[in-house]
Protein backbone atom coordinates (compact mmCIF):
# COMPACT_ATOMS: atom_id res chain seq x y z
CA UNK A 1 0.00 0.00 0.00
CA UNK A 2 0.93 3.66 -0.27
CA UNK A 3 -0.01 6.53 2.03
CA UNK A 4 -0.23 10.19 1.07
CA UNK A 5 -0.67 12.66 3.96
CA UNK A 6 -2.35 15.85 2.75
CA UNK A 7 -1.69 19.25 4.28
CA UNK A 8 -4.62 21.65 4.66
CA UNK A 9 -5.16 25.13 5.97
CA UNK A 10 -5.88 25.46 9.69
CA UNK A 11 -9.34 23.93 9.94
CA UNK A 12 -12.05 25.53 12.05
CA UNK A 13 -15.76 25.41 12.76
CA UNK A 14 -16.56 27.39 9.59
CA UNK A 15 -15.11 24.63 7.40
CA UNK A 16 -17.29 21.97 5.79
CA UNK A 17 -15.80 18.44 5.77
CA UNK A 18 -17.05 17.70 2.25
CA UNK A 19 -15.56 20.88 0.82
CA UNK A 20 -12.26 20.13 2.57
CA UNK A 21 -12.14 16.66 1.00
CA UNK A 22 -13.08 18.01 -2.42
CA UNK A 23 -10.43 20.73 -2.30
CA UNK A 24 -7.51 18.81 -0.84
CA UNK A 25 -8.12 15.12 -1.55
CA UNK A 26 -10.10 14.94 -4.80
CA UNK A 27 -7.23 16.06 -7.10
CA UNK A 28 -5.07 13.15 -5.88
CA UNK A 29 -7.62 10.34 -5.75
CA UNK A 30 -7.45 7.19 -7.85
CA UNK A 31 -10.00 4.35 -8.06
CA UNK A 32 -9.75 2.15 -4.97
CA UNK A 33 -8.20 4.81 -2.74
CA UNK A 34 -9.47 5.26 0.82
CA UNK A 35 -9.66 8.72 2.38
CA UNK A 36 -8.85 8.77 6.10
CA UNK A 37 -9.90 11.85 8.06
CA UNK A 38 -8.55 12.40 11.56
CA UNK A 39 -11.28 12.55 14.21
CA UNK A 40 -9.92 15.59 16.06
CA UNK A 41 -9.98 17.97 13.06
CA UNK A 42 -13.46 16.66 12.24
CA UNK A 43 -14.61 17.50 15.76
CA UNK A 44 -13.06 20.96 15.39
CA UNK A 45 -15.03 21.52 12.17
CA UNK A 46 -18.15 20.55 14.13
CA UNK A 47 -17.30 23.14 16.79
CA UNK A 48 -16.81 20.47 19.44
CA UNK A 49 -14.04 22.04 21.49
CA UNK A 50 -13.75 24.05 24.69
CA UNK A 51 -11.16 26.45 25.99
CA UNK A 52 -9.36 24.84 28.89
CA UNK A 53 -9.93 27.98 30.96
CA UNK A 54 -13.71 27.47 30.75
CA UNK A 55 -13.58 23.99 32.30
CA UNK A 56 -13.94 23.95 36.08
CA UNK A 57 -12.85 20.56 37.46
CA UNK A 58 -15.08 19.09 40.14
CA UNK A 59 -13.83 17.21 43.17
CA UNK A 60 -14.73 13.96 41.38
CA UNK A 61 -12.61 14.93 38.36
CA UNK A 62 -9.64 15.98 40.48
CA UNK A 63 -9.64 12.74 42.43
CA UNK A 64 -10.55 10.26 39.69
CA UNK A 65 -8.14 11.57 37.03
CA UNK A 66 -5.25 10.18 39.08
CA UNK A 67 -6.17 6.57 38.31
CA UNK A 68 -5.77 6.90 34.53
CA UNK A 69 -2.65 6.13 32.53
CA UNK A 70 -0.49 9.27 32.13
CA UNK A 71 -0.91 9.14 28.33
CA UNK A 72 -4.71 9.23 28.63
CA UNK A 73 -6.54 12.51 28.01
CA UNK A 74 -8.58 11.65 31.11
CA UNK A 75 -5.46 11.75 33.29
CA UNK A 76 -5.99 15.48 33.85
CA UNK A 77 -8.80 17.02 35.85
CA UNK A 78 -9.86 19.22 32.92
CA UNK A 79 -9.97 16.32 30.47
CA UNK A 80 -12.02 14.16 32.81
CA UNK A 81 -14.32 17.06 33.67
CA UNK A 82 -15.07 17.50 29.96
CA UNK A 83 -16.30 13.90 29.91
CA UNK A 84 -18.30 14.42 33.11
CA UNK A 85 -19.98 17.44 31.53
CA UNK A 86 -20.92 15.28 28.52
CA UNK A 87 -22.25 12.11 30.15
CA UNK A 88 -22.82 13.11 33.76
CA UNK A 89 -20.98 12.39 37.03
CA UNK A 90 -23.11 9.34 37.87
CA UNK A 91 -22.19 7.54 34.65
CA UNK A 92 -18.49 8.35 35.04
CA UNK A 93 -18.45 7.12 38.64
CA UNK A 94 -20.38 3.95 37.77
CA UNK A 95 -18.07 3.34 34.81
CA UNK A 96 -15.04 3.63 37.07
CA UNK A 97 -16.51 1.24 39.65
CA UNK A 98 -17.56 -1.19 36.91
CA UNK A 99 -14.12 -0.91 35.33
CA UNK A 100 -12.45 -1.82 38.62
CA UNK A 101 -14.66 -4.90 39.00
CA UNK A 102 -14.05 -5.99 35.42
CA UNK A 103 -10.31 -5.55 35.85
CA UNK A 104 -10.42 -7.88 38.85
CA UNK A 105 -11.92 -10.42 36.46
CA UNK A 106 -9.10 -9.86 33.99
CA UNK A 107 -11.10 -7.67 31.60
CA UNK A 108 -9.35 -4.43 30.67
CA UNK A 109 -10.89 -1.29 29.20
CA UNK A 110 -14.12 -1.62 31.15
CA UNK A 111 -14.29 2.06 32.02
CA UNK A 112 -14.24 3.13 28.38
CA UNK A 113 -16.93 0.62 27.43
CA UNK A 114 -19.21 1.76 30.22
CA UNK A 115 -18.53 5.49 29.94
CA UNK A 116 -19.26 5.55 26.20
CA UNK A 117 -17.38 6.33 23.00
CA UNK A 118 -16.62 9.92 23.96
CA UNK A 119 -14.39 8.67 26.77
CA UNK A 120 -11.91 7.37 24.18
CA UNK A 121 -12.16 10.33 21.83
CA UNK A 122 -11.65 13.36 24.07
CA UNK A 123 -8.33 15.12 23.45
CA UNK A 124 -6.93 17.07 26.37
CA UNK A 125 -4.80 20.22 26.04
CA UNK A 126 -2.20 19.12 23.50
CA UNK A 127 0.28 21.96 23.21
CA UNK A 128 0.44 21.49 19.43
CA UNK A 129 -1.21 23.73 16.82
CA UNK A 130 -2.38 27.15 18.09
CA UNK A 131 -5.06 28.10 18.94
CA UNK A 132 -6.19 24.53 19.66
CA UNK A 133 -3.25 24.00 21.99
CA UNK A 134 -5.39 25.73 24.61
CA UNK A 135 -8.52 23.71 23.98
CA UNK A 136 -10.05 20.38 24.94
CA UNK A 137 -11.46 18.73 21.82
CA UNK A 138 -14.42 16.40 22.24
CA UNK A 139 -15.09 13.46 19.96
CA UNK A 140 -17.01 14.12 16.73
CA UNK A 141 -20.75 13.59 16.45
CA UNK A 142 -22.70 11.49 13.92
CA UNK A 143 -19.49 10.12 12.44
CA UNK A 144 -21.12 7.13 10.75
CA UNK A 145 -23.77 9.24 9.05
CA UNK A 146 -21.11 11.69 7.93
CA UNK A 147 -18.73 9.14 6.38
CA UNK A 148 -21.62 7.60 4.46
CA UNK A 149 -22.51 10.99 2.98
CA UNK A 150 -18.88 11.85 2.27
CA UNK A 151 -18.28 8.54 0.51
CA UNK A 152 -21.38 8.98 -1.64
CA UNK A 153 -20.38 12.51 -2.60
CA UNK A 154 -16.72 11.67 -3.26
CA UNK A 155 -17.27 8.29 -4.90
CA UNK A 156 -14.52 6.86 -2.68
CA UNK A 157 -14.46 4.97 0.64
CA UNK A 158 -14.00 7.27 3.64
CA UNK A 159 -13.00 6.56 7.24
CA UNK A 160 -12.75 8.70 10.36
CA UNK A 161 -9.77 7.55 12.40
CA UNK A 162 -8.06 8.18 15.71
CA UNK A 163 -4.32 7.43 15.50
CA UNK A 164 -1.43 8.10 17.86
CA UNK A 165 2.34 7.73 17.89
CA UNK A 166 2.12 4.56 19.98
CA UNK A 167 0.82 2.53 17.04
CA UNK A 168 -2.82 2.66 18.14
CA UNK A 169 -5.30 2.93 15.28
CA UNK A 170 -9.03 3.23 16.01
CA UNK A 171 -11.54 3.40 13.18
CA UNK A 172 -14.23 5.68 14.59
CA UNK A 173 -16.51 5.25 11.57
CA UNK A 174 -16.14 3.93 8.03
CA UNK A 175 -18.17 3.77 4.85
CA UNK A 176 -18.66 0.75 2.67
CA UNK A 177 -15.54 -0.31 0.84
CA UNK A 178 -13.16 0.37 3.73
CA UNK A 179 -10.98 -2.62 4.65
CA UNK A 180 -10.14 -2.36 8.39
CA UNK A 181 -7.00 -4.43 7.94
CA UNK A 182 -5.68 -2.07 5.29
CA UNK A 183 -6.42 1.01 7.38
CA UNK A 184 -4.72 -0.39 10.47
CA UNK A 185 -1.67 -1.48 8.49
CA UNK A 186 -1.35 1.79 6.59
CA UNK A 187 -1.78 4.08 9.59
CA UNK A 188 0.10 2.13 12.27
CA UNK A 189 3.17 4.34 11.78
CA UNK A 190 0.96 7.45 12.10
CA UNK A 191 1.95 9.07 8.79
CA UNK A 192 -0.17 12.14 9.52
CA UNK A 193 1.55 12.79 12.86
CA UNK A 194 0.12 14.19 16.09
CA UNK A 195 2.11 17.40 16.39
CA UNK A 196 2.03 20.44 14.09
CA UNK A 197 2.24 18.64 10.75
CA UNK A 198 -1.13 20.01 9.64
CA UNK A 199 -2.03 16.88 7.66
CA UNK A 200 -5.50 15.80 8.84
CA UNK A 201 -6.17 13.84 5.64
CA UNK A 202 -4.41 10.71 4.45
CA UNK A 203 -5.04 8.92 1.18
CA UNK A 204 -4.49 5.16 1.45
CA UNK A 205 -3.72 3.45 -1.84
CA UNK A 206 -4.10 -0.34 -1.53
CA UNK A 207 -1.71 -1.37 -4.31
CA UNK A 208 -0.52 -4.90 -3.64
CA UNK A 209 -2.44 -5.15 -0.36
CA UNK A 210 -4.02 -8.51 0.40
CA UNK A 211 -7.16 -7.44 2.20
CA UNK A 212 -8.97 -9.09 5.08
CA UNK A 213 -12.27 -9.23 3.22
CA UNK A 214 -13.11 -12.28 1.08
Amino acid sequence: HQVLPLATHLLGWLDDPLQVLRHYAAPHLQPGDVVALAETPLAVMQGRYRLGTTVEPSCLARQLCRVFHPHSSLATACGLQALIDLVGPARVLCAWLGGVLLRLLGIRGGFYRLAGEQARLIDDLTGTIPPYDRTIVLGPERSQTLVTKLAQAMGQPVAVVDVNDLGRVKIVASSGGVDPGLVHQALAANPAGNANEGTPLVIIRPSGFKGTRP
